[in-house]
């Protein structure tokens, strides 16, 4: 009579495969951590037509606005910030950048809700500032850090946010 056996198999995982297309991922560097210094200022769009509203499943509701401008060590960027108000208009945090630029994209979140008192600027203009860190990216940017202030400026009418001004304190 035939003894019917089971199959059995050796994993490989802590073993180093001799082929050469494992031998390369194997041997590939992992990306360094790139440190980013996002000194500079971004100009929002207030154009009626740049911005855009959601209303979400749960009744908030997010606001995106587009944003470009030059930022330390990155360069050139643009990107769209992100506001969340829930169903009662009540502010739902943090607000995020998303930033882009050839290399790849990078996420800056920030509190607004809780500010430092507001600082006056030049022709009746005020500004606020938060504390903003950069929670992760892609491409060039996925293994980013960075933490620092961000200053969100108004018009002189204090109708509408102008710019944002970020300034890295890791660096």
């Amino acid at each position: 009579m035939k003894h019917v056996r089971s199959l059995r198999f050796e994993t490989l995982e802590t073993r180093q495969l001799l082929s050469r297309a494992h031998v390369a991922v194997a041997h590939a560097a992992r990306a360094a951590a790139v440190s980013l210094v996002l000194n500079g200022t971004l100009s929002v769009d207030n154009n009626p037509h740049a911005t855009s509203m959601t209303t979400n499943v749960d009744g908030s509701t997010t606001t995106s606005v587009r944003v470009s401008g030059q930022l330390g060590n990155v360069g050139q960027v643009r990107g769209v910030w992100n506001e969340t108000v829930d169903q009662f208009g009540d502010y739902q945090g943090p607000d995020t950048l998303i930033l882009r630029d050839a290399k790849g994209s990078f996420d800056v979140a920030f509190n607004d809700q809780n500010s430092k008192p507001t600082h006056a600027k030049a022709r009746g203009a005020v500004s606020y500032e938060h504390a903003q860190t950069v929670p992760g990216g892609n491409g060039a940017y996925a293994r980013a850090t960075e933490s620092g202030s961000i200053e969100v400026t108004t018009n002189a009418a204090r109708t509408q946010i102008v710019s944002l001004t970020l300034q890295t304190q890791n660096s």
